[in-house]
């Protein structure tokens, strides 16, 4: 286990409070930064990073220093997960607009296609077609 529940924990309740200041990612790496409790105190920053070995991390807290996964790298990781979950619904949105604009027609002869060269496809058209 990477992570114990009250770390966990304490990283979702920095999440919660909007203490994440920011979040990026590439492949393979997710950096952050997130906002100390305590006034004065520089923002902590993050890296968490794939390599052969497994995952590996950074942060320069305390526990960080430890290397250990802290709250800040569960804060930044769900941080990174919500931005991802909004991004898709918005693709999601936009794609629903889009297909309002083409004609039954082509949007079945488009479904057809695909069911043709997907299995999965074909299977969910079967199921949705049985329910109707």
């Amino acid at each position: 286990m990477i992570v114990g529940g009250p770390a966990f924990k304490r990283g979702q309740d920095c999440f919660s409070e909007g203490r994440v200041l920011g979040v990026e990612s590439a492949p393979g790496e997710l950096c952050g930064m997130v906002k100390p409790q305590e006034h004065g105190r520089a923002p902590y920053e993050i890296r968490i990073w794939v390599r052969e070995e497994g995952l590996a991390f950074q942060c320069t807290c305390p526990i960080g220093a430890r290397q250990q996964f802290c709250k800040h790298a569960v804060a930044v990781t769900l941080a990174h997960l919500q931005k991802e979950r909004v991004a898709a619904e918005q693709e999601i949105d936009q794609l629903r607009e889009r297909l309002m604009e083409v004609s039954l027609k082509g949007l079945l002869d488009g479904l057809i296609r695909q069911a043709r060269l997907e299995p999965s496809v074909h299977a969910a058209l079967k199921q949705i077609a049985a329910h109707e």
